[in-house]
Order: structure tokens, then sequence, then C-alpha cells
């Protein structure tokens, strides 16, 4: 007994020992919440340069950009119209991409001084629902939540847009737009939601909310197959953010994220942790910064504020795809327990998915 004792004070004085930032908990003095305007109606969120933050609103079409760090911000570009700009992703030149939603747009802004640089008819009005947009190295992907099914909220089908880059990434003339069909079930609104690039970066993911899970898409075919994730299956799986292998699921009918390890190529997949969103009501997207996952609150039930971002840390606290959690209070005369739980802080590797801190946005094609 005594070892062990002098065992758990030896991890202790390891574990005071650690650098600010070492532990994977290094943002603990990040707010926690990030107030947004009145009456914002927040969906798409993404990260840009340093501490630098992206939030576009439903109400008004408008992009809000505030810092991490700070918790400040204001409201950057001019008004778009209601529901015109819903998912976000920054580029490596800090241009800042919209989906349009209803108005069937997408578009890309100045990062710092909020000046629309150019706009994109991918479809007509009320044609598609532009939902969720993500940029790699061919140009600027777009998801089709729209269904061709009678009754559908939104016309459109499972189909994905490119906005290539030019010569240099330049922005290219609106003649570029490229339409790319995929062989995914056409469900209902909303099919096809959240977009990212599997870890080889050579294909897509996306999200399919009515099914509750993820395809991998070849974009040079549209060929897409379904993520094999062991049965797991989600709850309205809606914005996607990947660093490294880690694919976050924002799950906005459970106030929740999934942590899935995915196969470089995207054909598999396991579900290793769920990150309860603790005070959100409808989370739709994340993005990542630090340590921590940052999420935007739509909140659909209630239709009404407060809005905020919500931050997530991404430690060893997490509870595991069983419910069980790494950071579960050790047993009661079990002082084992504690030497385990306290040696899981000092290995943020396995914990946080990249020993990294992310200070601009962490996935295939962003910066």
């Amino acid at each position: 007994m005594r070892k062990l004792i002098i065992a758990v004070l030896a991890v202790f004085v390891l574990l005071s020992a650690v650098p600010a930032g070492a532990s994977g908990r290094s943002g603990d003095r990040l707010p926690s919440q990030i107030d947004l305007p009145d009456g914002f109606f927040p969906e798409g969120i993404a990260s840009g340069r340093g501490s630098t933050f992206y939030v576009g609103s439903l109400a008004d079409g408008s992009i809000y950009r505030g810092d991490y760090r700070s918790g400040d911000g204001a409201v950057l570009t001019d008004p778009a119209g209601p529901f015109s700009t819903v998912g976000l992703n920054v580029d490596r030149y800090g241009r800042v991409w919209a989906a349009g939603g209803p108005s069937g747009t997408a578009r890309v802004y100045d990062g710092r001084s909020g000046e629309l640089l150019a706009s994109y008819a991918l479809t007509g009005p009320g044609k598609s629902f532009i939902n969720d947009v993500i940029v790699n190295r061919d140009g600027a992907w777009f998801t089709d939540s729209g269904s061709k099914n009678p009754g559908a909220a939104f016309t459109g089908s499972p189909r994905l847009f490119l906005v290539p880059f030019g010569n240099r990434h330049r922005l290219p003339g609106p003649e570029a737009v490229e339409e790319l069909p995929l062989d995914v079930p056409d469900v209902a609104f909303p099919n096809l939601n959240g977009i990212e690039t599997t870890p080889d970066r050579r294909r897509l993911v996306v999200a399919h909310t009515v099914l509750g899970t993820l395809f991998t898409v070849d974009p040079s075919t549209g060929s897409a197959s379904e993520v094999d994730l062991g049965g797991a299956t989600f709850t309205g799986p809606d914005g996607l953010v990947r660093q490294g292998r880690t694919l976050y699921v924002v799950e906005n009918g459970a106030a929740r994220i999934s942590a899935v390890q995915l196969h470089r190529r995207g054909k598999t997949g396991r579900v290793e942790r769920v990150l309860p969103v603790r005070g959100a009501e409808t989370p739709t997207t994340a993005a990542i910064f630090k340590h921590g996952l940052y999420v935007a609150d739509a909140r659909f039930t209630s239709g009404t504020g407060p809005y905020k971002i919500f931050r997530v840390p991404l430690s060893c606290r997490a509870i595991d795809a069983t419910g069980e959690g790494a950071g579960a209070p050790p047993r009661a005369g079990d002082p084992s327990n504690l030497i385990r739980t306290v040696a899981e802080i000092l290995r943020p590797h396995r914990c946080s998915p990249s020993s990294a801190s992310s200070t601009s946005p962490p996935s295939g094609g962003r910066p």
C-alpha cells in the first residue's frame, strides 16, 4: 500500500510539472460559451486564421466574425437574405465560402473586409437546398439536401456542386460550376448534409441526415458507398469536421457529437467516443480550435434565442462509445483506478485527435 501511495503522489507531481497546453487541456481558460447577437439564428461555423471564427446567420444571411480567445466579435458581411447562409468553410487564402440554402447559390467573401468576392448560381432559386461546403485542392464542394420526392420541403436531389479553383487558386468565372450526381438514396429532405474529406484527402465523406449514416464519395465519378460503421447510426447527422483520422459528427437530433475513427480512404469507421453538447438545444455544425470543438446551436426546437457557440473540450473525460467514459470516477477503495485516470490526463494523444494545436481549420483542404 505504501508503494501505491508513493506512485499516486508521483503521478500528481508529473501532472503539476506538465507545461500549459501539454495535457490537452490548455484551452480550459478559453470561454466555454460565446454569445451571438440577439436573433442571429446560427447554423454554420468555421475556423479562420489564428483564433478567428466565422458563423453564418439563417435569419438574414450575414456572417459574424469572432475570436475564440476573447469571445468578442461583430457582424462582418452585409445581409444576403433569410436562409441564404447555411454551411461555411475557410480556404488557405482566408476566403470564406458560404452555402446558400434554397437560394441555390454559393458565395465567397474576403475574411478580413467582408467584401463579397464572387457569387455562383449552382441552381435556380427554389431548385435545391445548398447546405454545406468543404474546400479541398480541387475547389469548394457543396451538398444539396433537396429531394425529388413529392412533398419534399425543398426540391433538389442528392448531388454535389464544385466551384473549381482557377490558376493559382484564383476564383473562376460563373461558367466553371460543375454538378456531380451521387448514387445515394433520395429519401426525403434533408438527404445530404455535412461534408468533409477522408483522411487520405482523395475522397469526400458526406452525412445522410435521414438515413443517419455516412457515405464516402469518389469526386471524379460520383460513386458513393456507405461507410461501414459496424452497425452504428447517428441521430440527425449534420455538420462534419475532421482532424487527422478522427471525424466529428454533429448529431442535431441528440445534442451530441460522435467521434469516429475513419479508415484513411473512408471505407470503414468506428465510433470511439460520444461527446454531449451540454446546454445546447440543436447543435448543427462544429469547428476545431486548440483542444476544443466549437459548436453552433441553431435552437430549431424553440425557434428563439439566446443563441450561443458552445465549447466542447476534447479530453479524456469525454464519454466513450459504450457510455462508460474514460473519465469515469474511480471505484471507492481502488486507488489503482486513480493512477489510470491521472495517467490518461497525461496522455493527450489518446484523447485528442492530433498532438498539434489547431489554430486554423485542420481538415483536408482547410489551411
